[in-house]
Formats: structure tokens, C-alpha cells, sequence
């Protein structure tokens, strides 16, 4: 059975992704968040988990590194702080708007019972991110 929670990093998608972090550029970054805030496509889970996930660095380079976050996205943000732009930033905030409305990963937590909690948590990333 695979990892289950409502936390950023408490599924496989995102923890999968994480552990690749150190061979994410900043075009993939740019990319993931692109995709999950304006394809029009639906949003499947995998593709939403990791959009979270890349939010997460954003927050980092935005200091605002989450409590549960791994040492590998403050060592990424570490590495990189001149990535961040609003334009960036703005597009995480999309991005997690998107998958918090209309992705896969709501409807899972929806069928769940745990939509409540899954959305306090994307709100307080998004908050950390200044959206």
C-alpha cells in the first residue's frame, strides 16, 4: 500500500518526485506548475501531487519552507534563490488553486472524507506562497 495523507509529501507521487529533486531544472519546475495551472486537460492525481510538491519549492525560495517539508527542497531553494520571480510565484499559486478546484487529487480526498483537511493543507502552502 502506498503513502496516503493529506500533507504535501504524504503520497508516492510527491515523495517519488522529491527524491529526483536534485536533477529538477528550473524549466522543469516552470513546466510542472505551467501545465497544472493552465492545461485544460483534466488534472490527474500523479501530475496534481507533484504540482503541490512544486509548490513546495516555491515557498522554500519564497522562505517559507514547510514544517514537514524534506531537507532536499530548502537544499534545492538553497541552491537556486535567484529563481524566484513573481512571475513564478504566481504560477505555483495557479497551479495549487487548480489542483485545490478541479484536479483528480480533490475528487480522491472528496470520495475519501478527507476534503476538509486536504484543503486546509493546500491553503496554508498557498499562504505560504503569499496567495
Amino acid at each position: 500500500m502506498g503513502a496516503w495523507g493529506v500533507g504535501s509529501f504524504e503520497n508516492d507521487d510527491a515523495a517519488d518526485w522529491v527524491a529526483g529533486l536534485d536533477e529538477i531544472s528550473l524549466a522543469d519546475l516552470t513546466g510542472i506548475l505551467s501545465q497544472a495551472a493552465d492545461d485544460p486537460a483534466y488534472l490527474e492525481g500523479p501530475a496534481a501531487s507533484v504540482a503541490v510538491a512544486a509548490g513546495e519549492v516555491i515557498a522554500a525560495l519564497n522562505g517559507a519552507v514547510g514544517e514537514a517539508s524534506p531537507a532536499k527542497i530548502g537544499e534545492w531553494a538553497k541552491k537556486h534563490p535567484q529563481v524566484l520571480t513573481p512571475e513564478l510565484k504566481d504560477v505555483a499559486i495557479r497551479a495549487l488553486e487548480r489542483v485545490r478546484r478541479n484536479s483528480e487529487l480533490k475528487d480522491l480526498w472528496m470520495e475519501a472524507d478527507g476534503l476538509n483537511d486536504w484543503i486546509a493543507a493546500v491553503r496554508e502552502l498557498q499562504g505560504r506562497l503569499g496567495g
